[in-house]
Parts: structure tokens; sequence; C-alpha cells
């Protein structure tokens, strides 16, 4: 018997300047599928995925990150699937590290990476250092660290919930008491909106 099939499924929204860097280091691991689900970009995002070879483009009617991810995963077929933020960076051996995670785990729902923030500012280290300590503590974590589940526990859960922002906080939730799986490779996310908004405004 194989490794279960890995889909990856990407959401954007004016991706250009992201998109070609992560598609790169997802194709590396040679995933089953690779879906992205634009919202309605403006930019050349969907231009950038439907030249990538591997990549299944999907026009969402509407943009909502719950609702493109949710969108994908009923379009994928992949025994596994793993959501990843358009400007997060997937590990070396990433697909490795979540099958051989998933297998030594039979009964966990799925998990996610630690992560880094992008830049060399002692404020993003010492904030990655916190996101991280609370996934360690609390298995609670965020969409920019790559969650990865399974897709029997993912159609029970009912998917994302359709709401604005903290979708994925919500999908922990309900992975959390199931004991999902943290990988300690990490992926790297940007630190744009902690550089946009400030680091106060970011965690607030």
């Amino acid at each position: 018997m194989g490794h279960p099939t890995l889909s990856v499924i990407i959401p954007t929204l004016n991706e250009e300047g992201a998109l070609p860097e992560t598609l790169s280091r997802v194709l590396e691991g040679d995933p089953f599928e690779v879906i992205v689900v634009d919202g309605g970009s403006r930019d050349r995002t969907r231009e950038i995925a439907e030249k990538e070879k591997g990549v299944t483009l999907i026009a969402s009617e509407k943009p909502g990150r719950a609702l493109q991810m949710n969108e994908g995963a009923r379009a994928s077929s992949g025994d596994v699937l793993l959501f990843l933020h358009a400007d997060t960076l997937l590990p070396r051996g990433w697909k490795e590290k979540i099958l051989e995670a998933l297998e030594r785990n039979p009964d966990s729902p799925g998990g996610a990476f630690l992560v880094a923030l992008s830049g060399d500012k002692l404020i993003y280290r010492i904030t990655g250092a916190m996101i991280n300590v609370r996934t360690l503590l609390f298995r609670s974590f965020t969409g920019d660290q790559g969650i990865f589940v399974r897709r029997e526990f993912f159609r029970s859960a009912g998917g994302f919930p359709d709401v604005p922002i903290m979708e994925d906080l919500m999908l922990s939730d309900a992975m959390r008491p199931h004991g999902p799986v943290i990988l300690r490779k990490k992926v790297v996310t940007s630190a744009r909106r902690w550089e946009d908004w400030g680091p106060v405004r970011t965690i607030l």
C-alpha cells in the first residue's frame, strides 16, 4: 500500500509578487495536485498560476479565504489537504515530513508547521518564537503555518467556517482534541503585514 496522496490548495488575491516562489517550493515536493483558487485578482496572479505546469487554477466567484479554500478542497482529490498561504514558503522535504508524521500518528487529523517570519528585524524573530510557543503549548495554529488535514476529518468538521477572519484557528480548535501533530521544520511566511500595519496592530 502506497503513501496517501497530497493536494496543496492555495487561496490568492493579487499575489503576483509572492506566488512564483511559493509555487516553485511547492512543486519541488512533487505533490499529487496543486490547486490555486483565485478570488478576483487584478494583477498577474491568474496568469502565473495558469502558466505553471502541474497547477490547476480555479476562478472563485467571490473573494474570501475560507470560501476559496473550501472551494479548492471540493475540487481536490488527495487523501491529505495542505492549505497554504500564497506568501508562505514550505521547507525542503515538506511532503515527506507531512506524510511521515501522519503515518506515525494514524489517529491524528493533521497538523501544521512551526513558523518563521521573513526579515531580519528582532521583532520578527521574537514574534515567530512567540507564535511557536503558543503552537507547542496549546496545539493552536494559523493558516500561515501550513495547515494540513486528512480529507475525511476536514469533511466531517464541515471545512473552514465561512467567516472573514480566524477560520484557521477555528479549524485548529476542531482538530485539537484529536491530537494534531506539529512539525518542527519551519515554514517562512512574509512579514509584510507586520511591516504595513506594525506589530501591535497586527497582533490585535
